[in-house]
């Protein structure tokens, strides 16, 4: 079977996120998929698994602005190819749809904080339902996506199944690297905390830092990932002064630095308001540190050994969950650890696959 894939979040310098789920769909397949990975990005490579499988097609279109690439280009390119589908990961989709489409929605967060301009409202509010209306399949990744996305439309009940993302497989597995080393040489012998995240305002990086300036013990640290060089920039800028030198921005770290630099953390900090799927909620806890969050969305989904729950405007219990955690002995943190792990393995990218692969022979049957 050969698949149509909207690949744009590996069209990039460094994968994250999304692209995670991306690559680990071609990742886990086997000979029976062949893979024709669409983007758009000329500038920067195409970033998938090596093989005869794999066929990348990086190309422009006119009208990007007006979406024209996913809307026209797409559709037309991938008409003209021997595919079984196209499966749009992205969260859109093409209204015209001369193959049988996948739609993989997140979450509905683009149409509740959409722009308010009349080519947003269009898009959102009148071309995507539309086109949503007659893909294939529509796949979610959380019961709490799902109750959102049936809430809006009703009618995609009988086509729309949940999948939950997994993670690397390294996570459940002995660290493979270290915390680079000009991180390493920052933090010296401080005990330091995680925050996962980056600068958007939903992610709550200005309540991470409360939380750790309300800390008793004036020498926590705090490492803040998930910034860009510019971002890095102006958050060091804005830190208030008594944090200065408390907060370190760590660059693009691989999964396999980002599990040491959890290994080796007091606490994770995820103070996140929403999330279609919260990959930090379940790596902190494989990797064995403790992880407070509030149970909002698909993080109630999320909650096993290593987890702290806290009401998400209560200062106080976060400070409490933070020093609890903290203080946690060695013993319970190595108990608990161990129980993170087993209930971590039930996410594994493996299970994640084989439940995409059934929607993928379902539509292609058709």
């Amino acid at each position: 079977m050969k698949i149509g894939l909207v690949a744009r979040c590996l069209n990039t310098a460094h994968v994250r996120g999304m692209g995670k789920y991306v690559l680990e769909l071609l990742r886990q397949s086997g000979e029976d998929v062949a893979w024709h990975l669409f983007a758009d990005d000329t500038r920067y490579p195409l970033l998938h698994p090596q093989g005869h499988r794999f066929t990348p097609d990086v190309f422009e279109f006119r009208g990007d602005r007006f979406r024209l690439w996913e809307q026209l280009g797409l559709p037309l390119r991938a008409g003209r190819l021997p595919l079984a589908l196209l499966h749009c990961t992205e969260g859109a989709l093409p209204l015209w749809q001369p193959l049988p489409t996948v739609v993989t929605l997140h979450d509905t967060l683009a149409f509740e904080e959409r722009p308010d301009t009349a080519a947003d409202r269009f898009y959102w509010d009148q071309v995507i339902p539309a086109a949503l209306k007659r893909a294939a399949h529509v796949i979610t990744i959380s019961e709490s996506s799902q109750r959102d996305i049936l809430a809006r439309w009703p009618e995609l009940e009988p086509r729309l199944t949940v999948i939950h993302h997994g993670i690397e497989t390294a996570y459940l597995e002995p660290p493979t690297a270290a915390v680079p080393d000009s991180l390493r040489q920052s933090l010296g012998d401080a005990a330091y905390v995680v925050y996962l995240g980056g600068p958007m305002k939903r992610k709550r990086f200005d309540w991470a830092l409360k939380v750790l300036a309300n800390q008793p013990d004036a020498s926590l640290k705090l490492v803040a990932c998930g910034f860009g060089a510019d971002a890095r920039n102006a958050a060091r800028v804005a830190l208030p002064h008594e944090l200065q030198g408390r907060v370190l921005f760590a660059e693009f770290l691989s999964d396999a630095e980002l599990q040491a630099l959890y290994a080796s953390a007091a606490a994770v900090l995820y103070p996140t308001l929403y999330e279609g799927f919260g990959f930090p909620a379940i790596e902190a806890q494989a990797a064995g540190v403790p992880v407070i969050f509030s149970p909002l969305g698909s993080l109630a989904e999320l909650v096993g050994p290593l987890a702290t729950l806290v009401p998400a405007d209560d200062l106080a219990a976060w400070t409490a969950a933070l020093d609890g955690a903290i203080k946690l002995s060695p013993e319970a943190r190595a108990e608990k650890a161990a129980a993170a792990q087993t209930w971590a393995a039930g996410f594994r990218w493996q299970e994640s696959y084989r439940k995409h692969l059934d929607v993928y022979r379902k539509v292609a049957l058709k």
